[in-house]
């Protein structure tokens, strides 16, 4: 049962319309594209992105761009809503995103050309100062009275992937009460941040891009399905882009920013 906003704690409330309210701002973002592409130039690509790749590959466009002279428009939301976007005909050349069953439904709307898997990434439970927990059992002891800040739960993929976890390790019926959901992941562990939630479930990535948090556990890979970052070639004006996530630098771009490196090209 949904709650009523007179029902929510300040931070539910606050939850519910900041999510709103950035995936708003997206949409009309995306219902303007004259807008977004009114000095885009043809050696341009526009790139659709996780949220949770905003740092690597920031450092990938602007590789990507000294090496070969074409400029990179980056545009991050969460993963369903970008694949939603882009399905929808949004003015992307490329998506990047954190769900194989997303990529598979652009797949299945004939949106794309083609899909290549470029990096995978480490579910873990991410703090302030919290000791780490050895016993995943013990997670709903360290929330005390707080709550679990997590990504949309049957949306995003963070979220789906934690809860995963958390079914998988017989936690989900104690703790989803107290779970405050965000419109991304970096939206959830911003609540961490801020002191608002002890703990939130996001990636091992999030923890180089904010050096203030700290992994208090780490999630099994037998818990929740596998974590692969999924390219989509949109139109084919990205298909060198495509071809330089697999590159060397690119591969080291993303590891330095604590993803799972995958094959990469001689």
């Amino acid at each position: 049962m949904e709650l009523s906003t007179e029902s929510m704690s300040p931070l539910q409330r606050f939850t519910r319309f900041s999510g709103h309210y950035l995936l708003l701002w997206f949409f009309a973002l995306m219902a303007c594209p004259q807008v977004v592409h009114s000095e885009i130039q043809p050696d341009t690509i526009t790139v659709f992105a996780a949220s949770s790749l905003r740092d690597a590959v920031g450092e990938v466009a602007q590789h990507y761009t000294a090496e070969t002279g074409t400029d990179v428009v980056l545009v991050f939301a969460a993963t369903s809503a970008i694949a939603r976007q882009v399905g929808g005909a949004a003015p992307a050349d490329v998506a990047l995103l954190a769900d194989q069953d997303w990529a598979d439904w652009l797949v299945a709307q004939g949106t794309v050309a083609q899909v290549t898997a470029f990096a995978g990434n480490q579910l873990v439970l991410i703090g302030r100062d919290d000791a780490p927990i050895a016993d995943p059992q013990d997670i709903e002891a360290a929330l005390g009275d707080g709550v679990l800040a997590m990504a949309q739960v049957d949306a995003v993929p963070a979220g789906r992937y934690g809860k995963a976890a958390l079914v998988s390790l017989g936690l989900w019926n104690s703790v989803a009460a107290r779970v405050v959901q965000a419109a991304n992941v970096r939206a959830a562990l911003r609540f961490v941040e801020l002191g608002e939630a002890p703990l939130g479930i996001g990636y091992a990535s999030d923890l180089v891009a904010l050096p203030n948090l700290t992994q208090v556990y780490a999630f099994a890979p037998d818990t929740h399905p596998d974590i692969i970052y999924s390219a989509a070639q949109v139109t084919p004006k990205s298909a060198d882009f495509m071809v330089y996530l697999q590159s060397v630098a690119a591969q080291d771009s993303l590891v330095r920013w604590g993803f799972s490196r995958l094959d990469v090209a001689p």
